[in-house]
């Protein structure tokens, strides 16, 4: 166990400089002001310089680490030292990392905004897909999974939460995928966004059906 949390821990570490290793390669060749921002168009609006970019990344890198890395020493409940909190830890890490390596490739070269869109939204469903895929059997606490009133307080409502959430995550994540190099510019991230948020409010209600179901049983 601690051999696979050292490899873990080291290829977080590795993704996370990764972006930094790139922006160096391509520093030269990068324009003093770099687009990072887009609107729901796929219309550019907004820009750092290349400076800017890297002292953002370096902070958000530092930031994502200390904030993952320490979050179990302070869960009251002491359930995230577990193996799938790490694979957590690595899809959340990947899909950072994959952000800014991809605004770093869009500044140093021509691609059209549509695919620039497309690319992202195929990143963050691809990365909600991999959540659910790891979230189904993560244990009760404070900071990570489905945390509504009614998870927290029903072990049996949690797991079933997560069960039926994780499921979702991983179906609107696929979809997602697919929708975001089908659909047309104006309407793509919107769409896939809305599917996201779908997939992850549908387990919030759940949570509270099921809740009510549960206590309800009890009390017959």
């Amino acid at each position: 166990m601690k051999t696979n949390t050292f490899s873990i821990e080291i290829l977080i570490l590795a993704l996370l400089v990764a972006p930094l290793i790139y922006l160096g390669l391509i520093w030269n060749q990068l324009p003093a002001e770099i687009t990072t921002h887009y609107d729901l168009a796929g219309k550019a609006n907004g820009w750092m310089t290349k400076e800017q970019a890297a002292l953002y990344t370096v902070g958000i890198s530092l930031l994502l680490y200390l904030l993952l890395r320490y979050l179990p020493m302070i869960d009251p409940k002491k359930q995230l030292q577990t193996a799938n909190y790490q694979k957590l830890r690595l899809m959340f890490t990947l899909l950072i990392s994959a952000i800014m390596s991809w605004v770093f490739y869009m500044g140093n070269h021509s691609i059209s905004s549509e695919n620039f869109v497309s690319v992202l939204m195929v990143i963050i469903s691809v990365t909600i897909a991999g959540v659910g895929n790891y979230i189904t059997t993560i244990k009760p606490n404070w900071f990570v999974g489905i945390r509504t009133p009614w998870t927290l307080d029903n072990e049996i409502v949690w797991r079933k939460t997560h069960r039926l959430g994780g499921r979702l995550m991983v179906a609107g994540g696929i979809v997602g995928a697919v929708l975001a190099f089908l659909l047309p510019l104006a309407y793509k991230v919107g769409i896939t966004v809305s599917i996201l948020l779908l997939v992850s409010f549908m387990p919030v209600v759940y949570s509270y059906i099921c809740f009510r179901q549960e206590k309800a049983h009890r009390l017959n």
